[in-house]
């Protein structure tokens, strides 16, 4: 069976056929094919191997090899595919990029909480301060002593 199987791949004949339309070429040289084939690429074109029988010219096996209107799909597919990556990129960015803010916000509220305690222990003993020169001091603590008793003086005689 192998030896018929053989002696019949010998009968047979490759060439390269472009069709377009209702148009068909044949060409022996797969070159001078693809040259057609890539000058009617606008237009829906497919580019066959062709196996033809030696005795009578029929063909026995007609397979497409390159067809311009599936690789236009083809196309079209992987650029819709390449724009939603695209778009899942930029929502992937815009995600990490809110997420990231946040964390930036909360080193600011963080640097402003330190600022502000510090500004509140610094107020706190200048209080301190003022309050113990207050007391410590003679002279401070004899006026406030005399205006309370000026107060008492004046409500007694109202």
């Amino acid at each position: 069976m192998s030896l018929d199987h053989e002696e019949d791949s010998n009968e047979h004949v490759k060439s390269w056929m472009v069709e377009w339309g209702k148009i068909n070429e044949e060409f022996e040289d797969y070159s001078k094919a693809l040259e057609l084939f890539n000058s009617k690429s606008s237009e829906d074109v497919i580019l066959y191997e062709v196996q033809r029988t030696l005795s009578d010219g029929s063909i026995v096996k007609k397979v497409p090899i390159l067809n311009t209107k599936k690789s236009r799909k083809r196309m079209e597919e992987l650029d819709k595919k390449r724009q939603k990556e695209i778009q899942n990129l930029k929502k992937e960015e815009q995600i990490k990029k809110q997420k990231d803010a946040p964390q930036k916000n909360r080193i600011q509220d963080i640097k402003y909480r330190i600022i502000l305690l510090i500004v509140i222990v610094f107020a706190f003993f200048i209080l301190l301060y003022i309050l113990s020169q207050i007391v410590t001091s003679s002279d401070t603590l004899h006026s406030h002593v005399l205006g309370y008793e000026i107060k008492r003086n004046i409500f007694e005689y109202l």
